[in-house]
């Protein structure tokens, strides 16, 4: 089991995300904002993040900062999907910070076999 901290604030996606995962037998938490996310990471210590980087208040990327800061997530995952990744500002330095990187629309399969590779990469 892997747990996964969903950080989206599109309400539809988080429920197909998360009944995908819960499918797959993964533990899922799921929150809106970038600072709920930072308070649930110390709490959950998920295996996996999932963010969205155009989030109401503060923007994804603290996350990621946070996250990468924080030793005791340093082997946690994070995987971005975003719809605008125009906002992505700098690619080269976010796509240094993260695991991958994608553009929604993100179908099933593609985000289950990226969760794998992840996973697969983590465990050696």
């Amino acid at each position: 089991m892997v747990k996964i901290l969903i950080v989206e604030d599109d309400i539809d996606l988080v429920e197909t995300y998360t009944d995908l995962l819960e499918a797959q037998g993964h533990q899922i938490i799921s929150v809106p904002r970038a600072s709920q996310a930072i308070q649930n990471v110390v709490r959950f210590r998920p295996n996996l993040i999932i963010l969205d980087l155009n989030l109401p208040g503060e923007p994804g990327g603290l996350v990621i900062n946070f996250v990468r800061g924080y030793k005791p997530l340093a082997g946690t995952k994070i995987i971005v999907a975003t719809g605008h990744p125009e906002m992505m500002g700098n690619t080269n330095f976010i796509a240094s910070k993260v695991d991958a990187l994608l553009t929604k629309p993100v179908s099933n399969d593609q985000l289950l076999k990226l969760i794998n590779q992840c996973m697969d990469e983590a465990l050696g």
